[in-house]
């Protein structure tokens, strides 16, 4: 039955995330190591998985038999749970919608962070809906010495797709240069794809649309010159 058995690496049965094979049961039955969503690792048969036998580690079982008071953190129906389990999936299962851009590049989430009541632990509740969790180095793992809380600004200094802008001596990100303009980052990579540095920079706001028209005229009118 092993021989010809389906690879199931990188699927996910109730809160089990399949991560990698661990060998043959003694009734000849694959098994697999998963990590559940509660951050605790499991082995579990393929065919207890896929018939929905095995759904968790055993933290289902102990929350509808014990009840509330066998909980670890009461919170797997809060914002930071749901913040925890997104990052998890984004690095660890192939079929999220981010995974190309965090597991696939080889962004991981630190041993200690794959049980959430540690991440809560270094992390605590976000200090205010509009921030969610920064990597210091964006290339770095999830883990507390390389994340923060960061609003959305804060993300935005940070991506690896930020321009890094110099003007008159200066070196600023966009995002940066933007804020100082009264701008915002978009407002100004749309005068970058029409202008040159130092005239989406200096051009007054309710000016650079004209300006760039009348730049436009000019180079038309030269051509018919020609």
């Amino acid at each position: 039955m092993h021989k010809n058995a389906k690879d199931i690496t990188g699927q996910k049965f109730g809160r089990l995330l399949v991560v990698s094979r661990a060998g043959i049961s003694k009734d000849r039955n694959v098994k697999w190591n998963c990590i559940c969503n509660c951050g605790k690792t499991a082995i579990a048969r393929g065919k207890d998985l896929r018939s929905g036998h095995t759904e968790s580690c055993g933290c289902i079982a102990k929350q509808h038999t014990i009840g509330d008071r066998t909980r670890t953190h009461g919170k797997s129906k809060t914002k930071i749970y749901k913040t925890w389990s997104r990052m998890v999936d984004r690095c660890n299962d192939p079929k999220d919608r981010a995974f190309t851009r965090y597991g696939g590049r080889g962004i991981k989430v630190c041993k200690r962070w794959l049980n959430f009541e540690k991440f809560y632990e270094d992390m605590g509740d976000k200090p205010s809906p509009k921030h969610s969790i920064e990597r210091i180095d964006n290339d770095g793992p999830y883990s507390p010495k390389n994340c923060k809380w960061a609003n959305f600004y804060e993300q935005a200094r940070n991506k690896r797709s930020n321009r890094i802008i110099e003007y008159n001596g200066k070196k600023q990100c966009l995002a940066d240069w933007a804020k100082n303009m009264g701008l915002t980052s978009g407002g100004l990579f749309a005068r970058l794809t029409k202008m040159s540095v130092t005239e989406a920079i200096t051009q007054k706001h309710r000016y650079w649309k004209s300006a760039l028209k009348k730049k436009k005229l000019q180079a038309a009118f030269s051509e018919v010159g020609e």
